[in-house]
């Protein structure tokens, strides 16, 4: 997923080229070996013939699937503006996706708010609630869903047209 940019600090590519050298540049989770930038492919590709070796299943080699050899930081509490250390984790790209999967909703909800989409959790006048969270609350007057009259009941369209089938 595409970072914005603004929301992270101006140093950020130090930062994080930082933590991937702390973490010698393989994941934190996994341990797959990824590729410096400076790095010859060949002494990479040793690398991870070693690591996939070492493996079993074995994952793809890298000539198969070259991104997921790609090192990347991860926020752990999903705040870019942290730059504390202990917040940051170096992550292949496989392991920070699967990482980030259980936050999917809430951070398309904060970049949502961030382009300027609002928020609103305060009842209207009319007593509509409108969130961008589960269980907003519809307006008094109309029935709620899964609680109208046909809504969640199988309708046999070609019994109630007098046809039998």
């Amino acid at each position: 997923m595409p970072i914005i940019r603004a929301r992270y600090p101006d140093d950020w590519d130090a930062i994080a080229l930082q933590v991937k050298h702390e973490a010698k540049w393989c994941c934190e989770q996994c341990q797959r070996p990824c590729r410096q930038p400076s790095e010859p492919l060949a002494d990479f590709l040793q690398r991870v013939q070693a690591w996939r070796q070492a493996n079993t299943p074995q994952p793809p080699d890298f000539a198969a699937a070259p991104r997921r050899y790609l090192l990347t930081v991860a926020h752990l509490d999903q705040r870019p503006g942290n730059r504390d250390r202990a917040n940051l984790k170096a992550l292949c790209t496989v392991c920070h996706l699967r990482f980030d999967s259980r936050f999917r909703a809430t951070q398309k909800r904060l970049k949502a708010e961030f382009y300027g989409q609002l928020r609103i959790d305060a009842p209207w006048e009319e007593g509509l609630q409108l969130s961008l969270l589960p269980g907003a609350v519809a307006p008094y007057g109309l029935v709620r869903r899964g609680e109208g009259q046909m809504e969640g009941r199988f309708v046999d369209m070609e019994r109630d047209r007098g046809h039998k089938t």
